[in-house]
């Protein structure tokens, strides 16, 4: 019949094997991490990282300003602890001012703290102290270890009693400090914050506090300096023009 080609075979009535369906179990792995993908871009990440920084080096800026203002030895050490308190998450905390060459002033400034609770630690042994190896042994100095940190007091062995007993009398169960002491200024002293809960700065908050403290450490030599001037000049003055004249029998000033 014309238009036909009997030649031509019929055609086939099969289709070709359809693919299989990926595994559920990896179609949902691949969705979350395109959703975890597309909710956090590298570059989400990379300004959320770089927010961090401007925040911290912004609130560093502000610590230190304000501890530039202070122009008195007492009102930069109670600035101190205040900052650092604030970096590390501390409630409470003191500073141990003794400069290494001897000639003082020596002063405990305590926050949060009263004379009292000041006359307490006092009596604990200073080497069972977050502060006593900072200020008595090669750790305090520039270049040593840099920082004490007792996390939990309570579950230290070997904690000295006297210790154990104004800790649990204050209410402190941890502490955390820092040497005042740098290349320049030499070992001033030593600050330690307390916590009213086992606990410690992380690493975020240690590097902060590392930078303010050295910073402060600087300042506080600076003030130091003109505190002792200020300290020999009312000597000389003392000695050169004292306040009252002595007694003379027989002498009336006119």
């Amino acid at each position: 019949m014309a238009g036909i080609d009997s030649t031509v075979p019929a055609p086939a009535h099969t289709v070709a094997p359809v693919p299989p369906a990926p595994d559920a179990s990896s179609a949902a792995d691949a969705s979350s991490a395109h959703s975890a993908h597309t909710a956090h871009p590298p570059g989400a990440l990379l300004q959320d990282r770089l927010a961090g920084w401007v925040s911290d080096l912004t609130t560093l800026h502000e610590l230190t300003a304000r501890l530039a203002r202070t122009n008195r030895l007492d009102a930069a050490l109670e600035e101190l602890l205040h900052a650092g308190a604030a970096l590390v998450g501390a409630r409470r905390g003191l500073v141990v001012l003794e400069p290494d060459d001897g000639l003082g002033p020596d002063r405990t400034v305590g926050l949060g703290l009263a004379r009292a609770d000041l006359g307490h630690i006092e009596t604990v042994p200073r080497a069972s102290m977050p502060y006593g190896a900072l200020l008595d042994t090669a750790a305090g100095l520039p270049g040593g270890d840099g920082e004490i940190v007792r996390a939990d007091l309570f579950a230290e062995e070997g904690l000295d009693p006297r210790h154990r007993e104004v800790a649990a009398r204050l209410g402190y169960a941890a502490g955390y400090a820092l040497p005042l002491s740098t290349e320049a200024a030499g070992r001033l002293g030593a600050a330690t914050w307390l916590y009213d809960e086992p606990a410690e700065p992380d690493e975020r908050q240690r590097h902060l506090a590392g930078l303010y403290v050295r910073f402060a450490t600087e300042h506080l030599a600076r003030l130091l300096e003109g505190e002792r001037t200020r300290a020999c000049m009312a000597t000389m003055c003392e000695e050169l023009l004292p306040s009252r004249l002595p007694r003379v029998p027989g002498v009336r000033l006119a």
